[in-house]
């Protein structure tokens, strides 16, 4: 809605008595105009005019980034450029959220920049303006756990053979018998990378690199730049978890890398976790 717009400016000249009052008159009567008219405006902006709902079905994950149209109510005020943000009703983690393109006859298009990295389609979403939240980086960490001894080619690179969590597209997680465990990231941002270790009965260094070629060199003895963490398990100290955070670029590859040792623990208490926090 329109809002009056404040009398027209006096010059930037001495007024008389009679053409101030006329002016402050002018004034005060111009913010009994305006105010409620504000008000009205505010009360259509907290009503519904920037607030909806959709049916369409959505997978907030990286497969939906991209210009995506939702039906839903015809009647608001969505504006090109204007960021909006669509949440699933029955899982308050579970979103998406950008820019729209175009908003005519109940289709809402928006360019989708940021989603909560959820795999499952949706079709209940509760969409309203926001302020932009590029910073939001969605569910995105791989989780694994239970070691399968080490690789046959890359004889430092641990294996694991249980997966806990595999979600988003940040990360991308392989384990192979040759090559070993590997964290390949796909986008640039801060990680929090964590390796926890169980003694057996033999103990050594374990750490993690990234992007090595020194595959089958001891993690103890590599470069500080290969180095992500490193730490040491004996028969004294059990559980060992050494993490950081660290920034990360896309295509680094981080690896489980041990020591001149072999850890021969199999239990599930050692892991290895990687997860996108920014």
């Amino acid at each position: 809605m329109a809002v009056t717009l404040p009398p027209q400016p006096q010059p930037l000249t001495s007024l008389g008595r009679d053409e101030f009052d006329d002016a402050m008159f002018a004034l005060v009567a111009w913010f009994y105009v305006m105010v409620p008219e504000f008000e009205a405006a505010i009360l259509a902006l907290d009503a519904n005019d920037v607030r909806g709902s959709s049916s369409t079905p959505f997978t907030p994950n990286s497969s939906g980034l991209g210009s995506k149209a939702f039906a839903t109510q015809s009647g608001k005020s969505w504006l090109p450029g204007m960021w909006v943000t669509g949440g699933y009703t029955s899982d308050g983690k579970e979103y998406w959220a950008g820019v729209v393109e175009s908003y005519s006859a109940g289709t809402l298009t928006v360019n989708v920049k940021v989603v909560s990295g959820h795999g499952t389609a949706r079709t209940s979403w509760q969409i309203s303006m926001s302020p932009p939240i590029t910073d939001l980086v969605g569910d995105n960490e791989v989780v694994v756990h239970s070691p399968n001894g080490y690789a046959s080619t890359n004889t430092k690179i641990r294996r694991f053979s249980t997966i806990h969590k595999n979600s988003g597209s940040d990360i991308t997680y392989a384990d192979s018998a040759t090559i070993g465990a590997s964290f390949t990231i796909n986008t640039p941002g801060m990680y929090l990378v964590e390796r926890a270790e169980d003694y057996a009965s033999a103990g050594g260094n374990f750490g993690v690199t990234v992007n090595s070629a020194s595959l089958t060199t001891s993690v103890n003895t590599l470069a500080f730049a290969e180095r992500v963490l490193m730490g040491e398990i004996t028969s004294l100290n059990g559980i060992q978890v050494i993490s950081t955070i660290a920034e990360l670029s896309a295509g680094d590859v981080l690896r489980p890398h041990d020591g001149a040792s072999s850890l021969d623990s199999t239990a599930n208490a050692f892991y290895m976790k990687v997860k996108r926090i920014r």
